[in-house]
């Protein structure tokens, strides 16, 4: 009863579409020394961004925080900039300086809805939730946002509540894009890709070179297992933009979906390339290892992930998807409890723990497990769960 599919899946269409274009990171409590002002000689913000990313790539996370550091010395009026190092300070563990940042920035820039994204994100993982989830409406309309919101009033526990409402104003507003948008999110952030699909066609319907609508679109697709129309979808998209991370993202899952492993291994390394920063690339890298049976390769591209964002649940899942399949079954129950420690309410890692108690016989621990897995978004996942209560809980 080990659900390899939804647990290895990595949540496809309810996680990828939450930041394909997303933040970055670095580890623990970080005080970076004063940079001499001096030193830097970059002018132009986007070779500072190029910059930074080189030392990301080469994980050297801390050498692109000085860099940064020392560009706004000189060019402190650059907000992108001081943004983009706020999340590296997140993903550094850094999460005082970035509050401020962020707190400053907004004090300017109070409309800003990337700045409020990135706040709610923050605080989220800081288990602040009503906070997070005050921050994400303020960045509303922004389909990001909605993955987060759905995750925080699930643990609030009026999720049924809030996706009526998403709902409701996106059946009142046949005409806004946004409000589309945000429902195909809130379908695919629930596991339902059918729902997610037709909604993210009528937001293609009005705007047929949205770039949000396509990605959202061909993910959808594939999670349905409509790949020939996943196909179309990214063809339309990666027309419009050759270099957007989230459909190359997608053209990568569409390659593992079809076992082309060549075109998913170039499609998942061409993502990455473009944004260092962001961990989707990666695990995608990490599953079609898995699937081509290089399952130490897998581990160290989850780990990648995890330098450049160690908040992210699916790196740990896949982590100790593989320990487990080997036999290293205290590693694996190692980085499920991690994973769980920076997302308590992942139902796959709940799920995944459970499995490793009941393989050492830890009866009771195991049902604990897999009664919180119950509780899990995904249909797959929950069942899985329910059955395994229930073979436990008999005599």
């Amino acid at each position: 009863m080990k659900p390899a599919p939804p647990l290895l899946a990595l949540a496809v269409l309810a996680g990828a579409m939450t930041w394909c274009a997303a933040a970055a990171l670095a580890d623990d409590g970080l005080n970076i020394f004063q940079p001499d002002a001096a030193i830097s000689t970059i002018s132009d913000p986007n070779d500072a961004i190029r910059i930074a990313r080189d030392h990301i790539d080469a994980h050297d996370i801390h050498g692109a925080v000085v860099e940064l550091e020392r560009y706004l010395m000189n060019h402190p009026e650059e907000t992108g900039i001081q943004q983009f190092l706020g999340d590296l300070y997140v993903s550094t563990g850094d999460l005082h300086d970035a509050q401020s940042l962020y707190t400053e920035l907004l004090s300017e820039y109070p409309m800003s809805r990337d700045l409020h994204n990135s706040l709610g994100r923050l605080y989220a993982l800081e288990g602040r939730t009503d906070d997070a989830i005050a921050q994400f409406e303020q960045s509303l309309p922004n389909v990001d946002s909605v993955y987060y919101l759905v995750l925080l009033h699930a643990h609030k526990g009026d999720l049924d509540a809030f996706s009526e409402q998403m709902r409701q104003y996106a059946d009142d507003h046949p005409a806004d894009l946004e409000a589309q948008l945000e429902a195909a999110q809130l379908f695919g952030a629930l596991y339902l890709p059918r729902d997610a699909a037709l909604e993210f066609q009528r937001a293609a319907a009005l705007d047929p070179n949205s770039l949000e609508a396509l990605e959202g679109l061909s993910l959808s697709e594939i999670a349905e297992g409509a790949n020939a129309s996943a196909e179309q979808t990214l063809t339309r998209c990666l027309n419009l933009d050759p270099s957007n991370y989230g459909c190359l993202y997608a053209l990568g899952e569409l390659g593992i979906s079809e076992k082309d492993y060549d075109e998913a291994q170039a499609a998942f390394e061409h993502a990455h390339r473009l944004i260092p920063e962001a961990p989707e690339a990666l695990i995608g890298l990490g599953r079609l290892a898995d699937d081509r049976g290089q399952w130490q390769a897998a581990i160290d591209y989850y780990q990648q992930a995890l330098y450049v964002w160690p908040y992210d649940s699916d790196a740990y899942l896949g982590i100790s998807f593989e320990d487990e399949e080997h036999g290293l079954i205290a590693d694996a129950q190692d980085a499920a409890l991690k994973g769980l420690s920076v997302a308590p309410d992942d139902g796959r890692l709940h799920y995944m723990l459970g499995l490793l108690y009941r393989r050492e016989g830890r009866r009771d621990l195991a049902l604990q497990q897999f009664m919180a897995a119950e509780q899990s978004l995904s249909p797959e996942v929950a069942q899985f769960a329910k059955e395994s209560v229930r073979e436990l809980q008999q005599p």
